[in-house]
Parts: C-alpha cells; structure tokens; sequence
C-alpha cells in the first residue's frame, strides 16, 4: 500500500474513532444548556416584554461548550501526532519528531477554530432565541407558549424539545411543524403527495410524528392535542441528534485535516524543507449521499507547494479538504481528504 493511501486510510479512521465523543460532547453540552435555563425568571421577563433579561434567563454562555472545546483540541493533538507518526521520509529518525502543541501555528488553529466556533455557537443560540421571542410577540403568543417554543417541557425530569441547541434551519422547522400539527388547514399545508402517488411529510420528520401526521391529514383534523407535546419533544430530539451528528463530523474532520497540515509545517521548518518540495493530491471520498461534483472532479489533481490551494470549478478556492477559512457549503458532511507528500526529485 503506498503511503499516500495510507494516509487516507489514516484520515477517515481518526474521523470514525474520534467522532462519536465528540458528538457526544455536544449533546451534554445542550442538555447542560437546557438544564441551566431560569424557568421562572423566563416567564417574568416574556409577561413584562423585556426580550434581553428573557434572553439572560437562558444562560447561554461559552462555558456550557468548554468540555466540547477541550475534546476538540485533543482530537487536534491526536491526529496531529498521528500525522507525524505516519511520515516516512529518508533519513527521518521518527522519534525526534514530534507534533508541538505549543507551536505557534498550532496555537493559531486552535484559537481561530476551537475558540471562535464556541463563540459562534452561543451567539448563534442568542440570535436564535430573540429571533423566536420577537416572532412569539408578532403572532399573540402568550408567555408560556413563547417560553415552550424556546425550551421545551420538563418530561420524566429532562427538560426536552424547543429551538435551544438547534441551530436556525432546523428551529424554523420545528416551529412549523409544531404550529401545523395544531389545525386541520395545517396539517394539511404539511402533506405532499409523491410521483408514485404515496403521501409523504414534506419536511424531514421522525417516522412516529410522520405517521401521526399522515393519519391526522386522512382523517382530515388536526393532531390530537394529546399528542402534540409529546411528537414535538421527539421530533425536536431528533433534529438536536441530527444536528449533533453533522456538527461532530463537520469538526471531527477540520479538526483531523487541520491538524495534517499543521504537522507538515513544523516537519518542514524542522528540516528546512521549502514549500514548494510539497505536493498536495485531493481525494474525494466519496459515502455522501449527493457529492460535490466539482470535488469529485478535483480527484486525484495534484498541486505543487504547500501552501497552493486548490481552485475549483465553481470558484472555491481551498487550501485543503475541510479548510476552515472555505464556505461552509464547501465543507459541511464533505467526504473529502487531502494527502500530503515530498515530490519526486527533492533530495532531502
């Protein structure tokens, strides 16, 4: 197996070993988030119109997310001296090479990645919730169903469903669905009839509240009120899995390919190695369900230096898969990897 191989070997096995712990992070990082709600002190500020204290009340802070960010350097660090491990260059004695974590450039990545994604996080929850309180105001909502929007409801002692930990397409749909379900017109706007003539949810949704919402759209009401809070805490639960699991990959694998890159660069300052004696392949790895046709046909290109990026059909312009600094819509559940080696002829 030729090394180049074996560094993609390398890639996605870090990603499948290294992920689930980070997903799991994040999920107790929300259910920490929720569980830190001031209930009383939601509804005081939601009766008297006061959008910020409602917002304070949340306790919506960067610390909920410090184990998730402390795993993440870790899986940084680790796929980092992995990375290391894995080079094989003549003359290259493995054990005085190592990954510093104190290097500057690895203390940049975790600062501008790890630091500023939790930053973003939390202002995006903030966002979220002033977002859901005003349009709660703008459609009469009273206090307590703007309050359960946003948090959900105590059941068997776990404070479940509402937009918190969501991220903003997945709350808007939660919100939709959880106004649909209430009236028969709804039901029926949530209803689409598919070529072959089966019905089917027009929004993503777990199998039970589809079903429900099926049998409700045939019978032609709305859904039982009785089952409306307990659908809405599942289907909620499964956007929170959904978006933890994207999130997890998302991370796990900036987080592994930053860290290649990384390792490279101190090999190469180490053994005062120039950039351009570094070439980069691109391989796409496919296992998504819809591809990016242009990393697909980015495959097997090869760029010339460390430092060269590769240009895209469409205009993207990468350093590597899963740059951090690339459009999320080049990175987010990309399959890609990139695999780094000295070109032929540099005499080391």
């Amino acid at each position: 197996m030729t090394r180049q191989t074996q560094q993609t070997r390398i890639f996605f096995a870090l990603v499948r070993k290294l992920e689930p712990d980070l997903r799991r992070a994040f999920e107790a990082a929300v259910a920490d988030l929720r569980g830190g709600i001031d209930w009383p002190a939601l509804l005081d500020a939601l009766r008297n119109n006061r959008i910020e204290a409602a917002i304070d009340a949340l306790n919506i802070e960067p610390a909920v997310f410090q184990r998730y960010a402390a795993l993440q350097t870790s899986i940084f660090e680790a796929a980092g001296a992995a990375t290391v491990a894995s080079i094989n260059l003549p003359g290259l004695v493995s054990a005085a090479v190592r990954f510093d974590m104190t290097n500057p450039g690895a203390e940049r990545w975790i600062a501008e990645n790890v630091g500023t994604q939790i930053t973003r996080i939390t202002a995006d929850q903030v966002q979220l919730a002033r977002q859901v309180i005003l349009e709660g105001y703008q459609a009469g909502q009273g206090p307590q169903n703007i309050a359960v929007d946003l948090v959900g409801r105590v059941q068997n002692g776990v404070r479940q469903g509402g937009v918190i930990g969501l991220d903003a397409p997945r709350a808007d749909r939660l919100l939709k669905v959880t106004e649909a379900i209430k009236s028969a017109e709804g039901v029926q706007s949530l209803v689409v009839k598919r070529a072959d003539g089966t019905l089917a949810v027009k929004y993503k949704v777990n199998k039970t509240t589809e079903a429900a919402i099926l049998k409700a759209y045939r019978q032609g009401i709305a859904v039982p009120a009785a089952a409306q809070r307990r659908l809405m805490a599942q289907y909620s639960n499964r956007l929170l899995k959904e978006r933890a699991e994207t999130v997890a990959r998302f991370e796990t694998a900036q987080s592994v390919m930053g860290a290649r890159r990384q390792a490279w660069a101190q090999l190469l300052a180490k053994r005062n190695i120039p950039p351009e004696a570094v070439g980069k392949r691109w391989v796409h790895g496919g296992g998504v369900r819809e591809p990016r046709p242009h990393h697909v046909a980015m495959s097997g290109t090869v760029v010339t230096g460390c430092d060269t990026p590769f240009t895209f059909s469409n205009g993207a312009v990468m350093q590597d898969a899963h740059d951090p600094a690339a459009p999320l819509s080049e990175t987010v559940l990309c399959g890609c990897n990139t695999e780094y080696f000295i070109l032929p002829g540099w005499k080391l």
